[in-house]
């Protein structure tokens, strides 16, 4: 990052910083989708393992995840403001907290995964995948976690196209090693689904090498001597990462379990349901890398210019996001609505499932649109460390609304299905239109609120 004086130059950093970022979380979703793809190519049992066992991982790392970005913005007002002195040893609480967090899921693992997979009445084959597969996964838990405070640092400094060529690496190294241990090419034993858990632990681990590499060498980031100098636990460093991290993770959290509720609603109307719900679920999160990425970048950005106190060129900055989001969602709805018979093709050839799919996309098509607009709020929002209204927001939003909203039209209504997505499109909307306007007050009436950093 660096100071801009025009509008144009904005947009263009804007641009360079958000791009990596984009391709860095599609090669993030597409790991696990070629995962799934794979495995259900070698068979159903397997499948249906590794499905649960990353289902139930996915919801903690989400909020381990969220509450590892509060770095982001704490480490961009820094540099703003150009007080790097502390850098070093905010890195070093991240990786505390990180290693808390695993320490966490290891636990809640150990303890409690074979009950809750007997409690889910899971065919006893697919237990064992299920086990095998966290087991070998948990090879890469630590680095997993680790990785968010090395990539979050190394975003903060605008490096993004670094964060974009490692995890590129290791999307390719996660391939490889899915392709071999499933179905045991190149001389690798053939483990099945296990093999996918292996496979993400082995790009966790190039994930950690490969950022600490850049953390070690790169001009930028050298001078803090992360590895060489080390520093304990330090409790008021550590409580502002919570205190901005836990809400982001927080938010996170309600917002991707309200799909595993969905998901269970639409169980009660059959297999061809499901199955045309989930289609389109993975349609809209494929786009849901475009908002996601230019929220990541927008709190880098507006970040940044609050720490050298420029507080209208965060507001400039933040408008530019906003812009990019809308464009984006018009091209999602037209690209959509242009293709609805090859993208329903694409995913099924049963055709009930077909016309469920088709009849879905309608809905998915405009939350993935509605989604587009209001995610970048969020990243307007964490760059002001304005995290806790965020968290309300969500909490009001997808369990308020999207949840009662869902159920009653399911359930009580002739909408029957259809009236989950109307609950998800009615949560993604108020959740918007709050985000707009607790952006705009932010900005108008509290415009240095949370702008510099307390340590």
């Amino acid at each position: 990052m660096h100071q801009t004086y025009s509008i144009l130059e904005k947009l263009w950093l804007f641009i360079k910083l958000s791009t990596p970022m984009c391709i860095t979380q599609f090669s993030l979703v597409g790991g696990t989708f070629i995962a799934i793809f794979l495995t259900g190519q070698y068979s159903t049992i397997d499948l249906a393992g590794v499905a649960t066992g990353y289902n139930l991982w996915l919801l903690f790392y989400i909020f381990a995840q969220g509450t590892l970005m509060g770095i982001t913005p704490i480490i961009s007002q820094l540099l703003g403001a150009n007080k790097t002195e502390d850098i070093s040893k905010i890195f070093y609480q991240g990786l505390y907290i990180g290693t808390g967090l695993a320490a966490m899921i290891l636990l809640i693992g150990v303890l409690g995964l074979k009950p809750l997979l007997l409690f889910l009445n899971l065919d006893p084959a697919a237990s064992e995948v299920c086990i095998d597969y966290l087991k070998a996964f948990a090879l890469g838990l630590f680095p997993l976690l680790w990785v968010n405070t090395l990539r979050n640092t190394v975003d903060a400094h605008g490096l993004t196209h670094y964060s974009m060529a490692i995890v590129l690496t290791s999307f390719f190294i996660n391939i490889f090693l899915n392709y071999s241990l499933i179905f045991g090419h190149f001389g690798f034993p053939e483990i099945g689904g296990v093999g996918a858990g292996y496979g993400i632990a082995g790009a966790s681990w190039t994930n950690f090498i490969l950022f600490s590499a850049v953390l070690l060498f790169h001009p930028k980031l050298k001078h803090y001597h992360v590895f060489k100098d080390l520093f304990g636990p330090r409790w008021n460093y550590i409580r502002e990462q919570l205190q901005v991290g836990i809400p982001i993770g927080l938010s996170i959290f309600l917002e991707a379990s309200i799909f595993s509720i969905a998901g269970l609603l639409m169980v009660h109307f059959g297999s061809a349901v499901v199955a045309a719900h989930q289609s389109v679920i993975s349609f809209t999160n494929v786009f849901y890398c475009l908002p996601l990425s230019i929220a990541m970048a927008t709190t880098i950005a507006v970040g940044y210019e609050l720490g050298a106190g420029r507080y209208q060129e965060a507001i400039q900055y933040s408008y530019i996001s906003r812009i990019l989001a809308i464009v984006i969602s018009i091209i999602i709805c037209s690209f959509t609505f242009t293709h609805m018979d090859s993208i329903s093709a694409l995913f099924t050839n049963d055709p009930e499932v077909y016309s469920l799919i088709y009849s879905f996309l309608g809905y998915g098509v405009f939350f993935a649109a509605i989604d587009a607009v209001g995610t970048p709020l969020q990243g307007i929002l964490r760059g002001y460390k304005d995290v806790t209204p965020v968290f309300y927001i969500s909490l009001i939003s997808y369990w308020g609304v999207c949840f009662p909203t869902a159920y009653y039209l399911a359930t009580y209504s002739d909408y029957g299905p259809f009236g989950v997505w109307i609950g998800l499109l009615a949560s993604v909307a108020v959740a918007g239109i709050l985000f707009t306007f607790r952006a705009w007050y932010i900005q108008h009436y509290k415009p240095k609120h949370s702008s510099q950093s307390k340590v």
